[in-house]
């Protein structure tokens, strides 16, 4: 045919033909890693070609490309339908091969960091196997990594300059699952001093999304007045979608603990603990009993040792090439009902939420997003990092002090068991004690000094000691949960607002107050001590604070500390410190993790 015939024919083409010979030709297994690159070959084909699928003028074919390519479960269900237009996906799918090929030539800007964040955030599978197969992250990683070590400490690449680009850096670190395999300079290079030194030195750096004073969002006047003991976490510009808007910066000091506690625990699992230096101790608690002997035996030692956090995991990718825009409607069913519920973006979604809530965190957006009701019910185990008090003391006194050599941490064992205790309208919460600041005793986990609590079989009764009102909480059971937001709250319905003391009512609600309460089991109590906890949430960020005092009032020396923290990803990661210092200095503190080990994706 020749081509004057062949032209004559492609103009009779409908360009919706076009679109579709141009998606399914780069809508394959085999050209799903990186740039759509055979757009190009065929817009050679012929000029009615290039004119149906030119950008500009068919953002369909693109935006079905970046269906295609990257996952949107998570935006879908984030934003809503309306926000993923046709033209906003086209630009994103734009916006994101430019960021991939800067991530693979090592030329990062800040707002490429971003993009590769959200991807993150977003990631069922497919943005993973962008960033990771393709653009090779992981080398940028380690370039970036080498380079800050490298650094002059007044450089603006410095680790400890620079901390909104540092936590990018770092919350991306805690995606690379294959740390066994890390080469160790680079492991190393992380450690110490990097990692290290932040940890240290944490109440320098962003710990919380919002002001530790006050449980409640402050009033505009009251917001004047509000304090927090570590610096206010950097807002930035974000372009997403073709919008912007801003967020708040990921917390360093989470993401910092979450990456150094991976790499070694990895060392452990490689590393032969040392048997005879448990010798001395009775080989079981049965023992122990037997020879009258307190404290942890060897098998608490060893189970310690053994402990491990909730890793990052590769989430298994779905490729999916219909061309029908029915697609929107069936992935939000699959992602709802499939594997992204246990691996895949759903366990991100309160992390997203705070980003976008407390973007101002002195007057952040009322938001039922960022803590899932439930999510702390369960047996914990993790750990607590401790530095010496003198050397805690000397980076207090000198804020520009950088440690020559690595300061000590002792890790020490954490165990506890949680019950959640809610409050849902019309009953009215209990009021948040009162501090020597005027801010809402974050040292008493936000609750009025004094607070007494009686027990019953599905609740709980508190007395507020100022207003001497009591105050009703439901405990919280797995089976009443509806699986997405709400709990069938038993008692009053919204609706009627009549009672019905046993049985369930058909209302749904999310709670307007979560306390907590916990304690160790007596069988980790014998071996690491005795304690009982009590808490709370602040909804509007999901910061949990969990006052811990020793079960026997006599034994002071066990410390009265508070652990503030967020889940993430089924971690709850944060700082204890403890509640003798004034609560807007800086405190005795350090880090600590825990796991959860109830399987939450089963409830």
């Amino acid at each position: 045919m020749s081509l004057t015939r062949f032209t004559a024919i492609a103009e009779t083409v409908p360009n919706e033909l076009w679109e579709r010979i141009a998606y399914f030709a780069n809508a394959r297994e085999d050209s799903f890693l990186g740039p759509p690159k055979d757009i190009v070959n065929i817009c050679l084909a012929c000029r009615s070609f290039d004119r149906a699928i030119r950008f500009d003028d068919n953002p369909s074919l693109y935006a079905r490309i970046f269906r295609f390519k990257f996952d949107y479960h998570a935006p879908l269900r984030r934003f809503g339908i309306n926000w993923l237009t046709t033209r906003s996906m086209a630009l994103e799918l734009k916006k994101r091969i430019i960021v991939l090929k800067q991530v693979r030539q090592r030329v990062c800007t800040m707002q490429d960091l971003w993009t590769c964040y959200l991807m993150m955030l977003e990631n069922d599978g497919r943005n993973e196997r962008q960033l990771i197969e393709w653009a090779h992250l992981y080398g940028y990683l380690k370039r970036e990594t080498c380079l800050r070590y490298e650094a002059d400490l007044h450089s603006n690449t410095n680790w400890f300059q620079n901390t909104e680009t540092t936590s990018l850096l770092l919350w991306l670190w805690t995606r690379v699952d294959d740390v066994r395999i890390e080469n160790p300079r680079v492991r190393d290079s992380l450690i110490y001093p990097l990692l290290h030194n932040l940890i240290v030195a944490s109440f320098r750096y962003p710990n919380f999304y919002g002001p530790e004073s006050h449980l409640h969002i402050p009033s505009t006047e009251v917001a004047r007045c509000t304090w927090s003991s570590t610096p206010t976490t950097p807002v930035a510009r974000v372009n997403h979608f073709a919008k912007e808007f801003d967020l708040a910066t990921p917390l360093l000091n989470v993401a910092s603990f979450l990456v150094w506690t991976v790499r070694l625990e990895t060392i452990r699992e490689v590393t032969p603990f040392d048997r005879s230096s448990i010798s001395s101790l009775p080989p079981d608690r049965e023992s122990a009993i037997a020879r009258r002997m307190q404290g942890p035996t060897q098998t608490d030692v060893l189970e310690f040792h053994r402990a491990q956090i909730r890793a990052p995991t590769h989430c298994p990718s779905v490729l999916c090439t219909s061309f029908e825009e029915e697609i929107l409607t069936q992935c939000v069913k699959e992602s709802s009902e499939g594997i992204s519920l246990v691996l895949g973006s759903r366990r991100y979604d309160q992390d997203w939420h705070r980003l976008a809530a407390c973007s101002d965190s002195r007057a952040p957006s009322l938001n039922d997003n960022a803590y899932t009701p439930g999510a702390l019910l369960g047996n914990w185990e993790g750990f607590f990092v401790q530095p010496s008090l003198e050397d805690h003391i000397a980076l207090v006194d000198d804020p520009n002090r950088i440690p020559a050599e690595p300061v000590p941490l002792y890790r020490h064992p954490l165990y506890f068991t949680l019950q959640e205790h809610h409050c849902y309208d019309p009953d009215v919460p209990l009021a948040p004690g009162s501090d020597c600041t005027g801010g809402q005793d974050v040292l008493n986990a936000w609750l009025p000094q004094g607070i007494t609590l009686k027990q019953y079989e599905n609740e709980i009764e508190a007395l507020d000691p100022v207003s001497h009102r009591n105050v009703r909480y439901h405990t919280f059971l797995p089976k009443r949960w509806d699986g997405t937001q709400n709990e069938r709250v038993p008692g009053t319905s919204r609706k009627s607002g009549g009672t019905d003391e046993n049985n369930l009512t058909n209302s749904f609600s999310y709670p307007n107050d979560i306390l907590i309460t916990g304690q160790t089991s007596e069988e980790n109590g014998a071996a690491w001590g005795h304690y009982i906890l009590i808490g709370r949430v602040r909804l509007w960020d999901g910061l949990i604070v969990l006052l811990r005092t020793p079960r026997d009032p006599t034994r002071s020396d066990l410390g009265r500390w508070i652990f503030r923290g967020y889940l993430h990803d089924y971690n709850l990661v944060g700082h204890w410190r403890e509640t003798s210092t004034s609560p807007n200095l800086t405190g005795y503190q350090g880090g600590f993790v825990a796991h959860n080990l109830l399987d939450h994706t089963c409830m």
